[in-house]
């Protein structure tokens, strides 16, 4: 009778230890697959670029939502850089929970025409840079996807407006729709903004999206030199 049970407590320990066996292909302590398939890489930085072009492409990133992208750049800054303040608060708007970062207390805002993400936060908050966390407040995920009409949450009160100052003559009415016209803006802003005058861009972009205010394409490169426009400003 002894054989028998010995047969059995070696057959049971024998299935201990393949139940223990890590599976061929998998080293101890490795992340489990989803699906049978392993894990994606994190995103890397982009390479070879100099620390001012990597945070404006993070910039850039941060305009078309793509945040897991944009880290990885402002990653890389803060490792060649660690005291650099505009990567740290671009990176905050994407890693910390909006509302702890700008506050809960907020107003609402409806979206006019020409308004971008980067110019509310900068008319309304004090900083364009704060455009992402802002979008995020308001769980847009790409800010440039931003709508007119759309009625948005402002963090903080109303800021007091200025004194009321005397408006100077517009040597182009509103109303006054000319889409040739604003194509030819459009292209000399996009001049300027290569030969890295971006002031005269945000200028001359806004000037065409007055002369065609249903243009896409105007009102995305109006917030993209928005968004260049606010990066400067922040070093």
């Amino acid at each position: 009778m002894k054989a028998p049970i010995a047969l059995a407590v070696l057959l049971t320990l024998t299935l201990a230890a393949c139940a223990q066996t890590p599976k061929a292909g998998l080293s101890p302590g490795a992340a489990p697959s989803v699906g049978g398939k392993a894990p994606p890489p994190a995103p890397s930085a982009t390479p070879g670029l100099s620390l001012r072009d990597r945070q404006n492409r993070a910039v850039e990133l941060l305009g078309t939502g793509q945040g897991v992208l944009a880290r990885a750049e402002l990653l890389a800054v803060l490792a060649e850089q660690p005291a650099n303040a505009v990567a740290r608060k671009l990176l905050d708007q994407i890693d910390r929970d909006p509302r702890e970062l700008l506050g809960e207390k907020h107003y609402a805002y409806k979206v006019r025409p020409g308004d971008t993400m980067s110019t509310l936060a900068d008319r309304l908050m004090g900083d364009g840079l704060l455009f992402y966390g802002l979008a995020r407040y308001n769980n847009i995920t790409d800010p440039s996807q931003m709508t007119v009409g759309r009625t948005l949450q402002i963090p903080g009160v109303p800021r007091k407006a200025a004194a009321a100052k005397p408006a100077a003559p517009s040597p182009t009415p509103v109303a006054q729709r000319n889409p040739t016209r604003a194509v030819q803006l459009r292209g000399q802003a996009l001049e300027q903004m290569n030969r890295g005058a971006i002031d005269r861009a945000v200028a001359l972009l806004r000037q065409a999206l007055a002369l065609d205010p249903g243009s896409a394409a105007i009102q995305r490169d109006l917030d993209r030199a928005a968004r260049i426009q606010a990066n400067v400003r922040s070093r």
